[in-house]
């Protein structure tokens, strides 16, 4: 994961480059931990953080296609720990809510 971990770094390096002093972003990722707020399980396991997911492009029930795409899912204190990395931002609030971290950034 180093040079993935690097990547995702400058991702949120980039979107701080968008942002304004004082601005604000938030981000939401899919969690590992799938409990939601009430106290059930989500939709999802994954089995391991890097996974590929199902999705399906549906134009009408005859021709629905079924595709994958990789995903990344994050687990407790991970998005949090990668925001930290960038210089010039400062991590203001992490949540957990419907089985996705969240994270507020701002640029300083």
């Amino acid at each position: 994961r180093g040079d993935q971990k690097s990547n995702e770094t400058c991702y949120f390096a980039l979107l701080a480059s968008l942002l304004r002093p004082g601005g604000r972003c938030l981000v939401t990722v899919w969690a590992q931990e799938q409990h939601l707020d009430d106290g059930e399980i989500g939709r999802r396991e994954f089995p391991s953080q890097d996974v590929f997911v199902d999705w399906q492009k549906k134009q009408n029930a005859a021709d629905a296609e079924l595709f994958y795409r990789y995903y990344h899912v994050f687990r407790e204190g991970e998005l949090e720990d990668l925001v930290r990395e960038v210089q010039g931002v400062e991590v203001e609030r992490v949540t957990y809510e419907k089985a996705n971290w969240c994270c507020v950034f701002r640029k300083t």
